[in-house]
């Protein structure tokens, strides 16, 4: 997801913020050098969607036509548009056409009919004995699981995608370009059974083949320094290439409880930041509101696929956030305040270090923090 800098209301509930940073200056700041982006953000392709595997069509392992409808190629990294004094940040902007054969609900591989079925499960015991059979197969129709037959759909699979990449660095390769196709990890092996082996195929083919040369995106920029920049476009490679997915007529109420909670808690840590007795409570607040931040709790809510409990876990942590933001306010200590942070410690253990990180937070954002 990107934001650029510039007036902030994404909704009515939503704190005054005329103003805010761009995405790239906040990672500017926090030494990061460069990121990804979907292709419609920076006008290199149309948005793809999210993958969806229950929804995964059988592939269509036609030849892609190797065409963009757009003016900006994705195969450069660019500089974010950089504002005077901000540290320099690239972009690297993911490839519609590589990405389409694996993400695409009609094109992408995870889709073949002789692949893992990920949502029929035995009960009990959990196990997995059937394959994807057909485009639209009910679950009732699913056929009988074919390891061997599997594998070597995975092993052909990779051999296409090798084709594919050299295929388009043939076309629109060139000195300094790149193809870039990030994914989200669990895809391969979770959701897709066989895609680990996809992956081994496909980068064993790689080096026969005489293709495109894997490599890392630091070692990509330590070698080609960018020389353009680009404007990005707000957005994401969400449904429909925005926001909605997290923010929609299901998800408001999180969002007009959880502004105020953010408000309230940098108010309440700029007064103890500078506390070491109030630092054990501080840190922990801390944890429960990036807990509630997390977009799963929205992204879920709106899939309709475990709503309860992401409503459940979203309220929690605010509760949790409400009570300790709460004792640091009125200064409560005691028993009781001790035996409910004693609990939240053990059971939500993330983020050890975080008191320095908030006091940087508050230096580079000002009063009160967005």
């Amino acid at each position: 997801a990107y934001r650029p800098r510039g007036p902030w209301a994404p909704h009515r509930a939503a704190p005054a913020s005329p103003m805010r940073r761009g995405i790239e200056e906040h990672l500017g700041d926090a030494g990061y050098r460069f990121f990804f982006t979907d292709s419609h953000l920076a006008q290199a392709g149309k948005t793809l969607g999210l993958y969806r595997g229950a929804d995964l069509l059988d592939a269509d392992l036609s030849d892609d036509p190797l065409d963009l409808p757009a003016a900006r190629s994705p195969y450069r990294a660019y500089l974010v548009a950089p504002r005077a004094g901000a540290p320099r940040v690239t972009t690297l902007v993911r490839d519609p056409i590589s990405s389409r054969r694996v993400w695409s609900r009609y094109q992408g591989y995870p889709g073949d009919g002789g692949y893992l079925e990920f949502h029929k499960i035995r009960f009990p015991g959990g196990l997995k004995f059937w394959k994807v059979t057909g485009a639209g197969a009910d679950l009732g129709d699913k056929l009988e699981y074919d390891p061997n037959g599997a594998r070597a759909i995975a092993h052909r699979h990779g051999r296409d995608y090798a084709r594919l990449m050299t295929d388009i660095v043939r076309q629109e390769g060139g000195d300094g370009s790149l193809i870039a196709v990030p994914f989200d990890t669990e895809l391969f092996g979770h959701w897709w059974f066989e895609g680990v082996d996809f992956l081994g195929d496909f980068y064993r083919e790689l080096g026969r083949a005489g293709g495109p040369t894997p490599t890392t995106a630091s070692a990509h920029l330590d070698r080609f320094q960018p020389n353009a920049a680009v404007t990005l476009a707000e957005g994401s490679w969400g449904a429909n290439g925005d926001f909605s997915k997290w923010l929609n007529p299901a998800t408001e109420w999180t969002w007009e409880r959880l502004w105020p909670a953010e408000t309230r808690f940098w108010a309440a840590c700029r007064t103890s930041i500078d506390r070491p007795d109030d630092h054990r409570v501080l840190a922990q607040a801390g944890r429960e509101l990036l807990l509630a931040q997390a977009s799963d709790w929205q992204f879920i809510i709106s899939s309709e696929t475990a709503a309860d409990y992401a409503t459940k876990r979203f309220t929690e942590h605010l509760d949790n956030l409400d009570r300790l933001v709460g004792a640091l306010e009125t200064g409560e200590r005691g028993p009781a305040i001790d035996s409910v942070l004693g609990t939240l410690e053990a059971t939500n253990d993330v983020f050890p270090d975080l008191i320095p990180s908030l006091r940087t937070a508050l230096a580079l954002t000002g009063p009160i923090a967005p």
